[in-house]
């Protein structure tokens, strides 16, 4: 779905379940996709206004369960790929293995949990799929048909509705 004028629409006071109610509207996010989302939406509300609110690996395993079959295994995906590598350094440590890590990374490495590695897995996968959604829609938009033009305008997209969190090395 094409919006004629989309500049007509003011963000400015836009609340999220209204930007993601016309997401799903117009076929931007898929039902379960925005079902998830809504959900996650409603823990960080949580989280942001309760002090003493934790969110616990039931919670986030009920949200990643309102996605489809293969956002499901994408976000397992990530989530087991950053907990081998956790897992992997303690092996090193046990055995006297010098590893160089980006001091930037051990805080990260230090309170990373199966429940954050789970959530960080569906935030990237939520976001790629919205973000790669609205890419495709733009750079199929454009006049030339060629696909390396077309990669080239969804990797454009993609980069400006991510801030770059998705940039592929040229």
């Amino acid at each position: 779905m094409k919006l004629e004028r989309p500049d007509a629409i003011d963000w400015t006071n836009a609340r999220f379940e209204h930007k993601l109610a016309l997401a799903e509207a117009t076929g931007a996010a898929e039902v379960p996709l925005a079902r998830a989302v809504k959900s996650f939406n409603r823990l960080r509300n949580k989280s942001a206004h309760e002090m003493m609110f934790s969110i616990e690996l039931d919670q986030v395993k009920t949200l990643v369960g309102l996605t489809d079959d293969g956002m499901r295994k994408a976000i397992q995906r990530i989530a087991d790929e950053q907990l081998d590598v956790v897992r992997q350094l303690e092996v090193y440590e046990a055995e006297g293995v010098e590893v160089e890590i980006d001091p930037a990374a051990l805080p990260y490495l230090r309170v990373l949990t199966p429940t954050r590695a789970l959530l960080f897995g569906f935030v990237v996968c939520a976001v790629r799929s919205l973000a790669l959604t609205g890419a495709l829609e733009v750079a199929f938009r454009g006049e030339s048909k060629e696909t390396r033009d077309i990669v080239r305008g969804i990797d454009a997209e993609l980069d400006r509705l991510t801030g770059g969190l998705f940039r592929f090395p040229a």
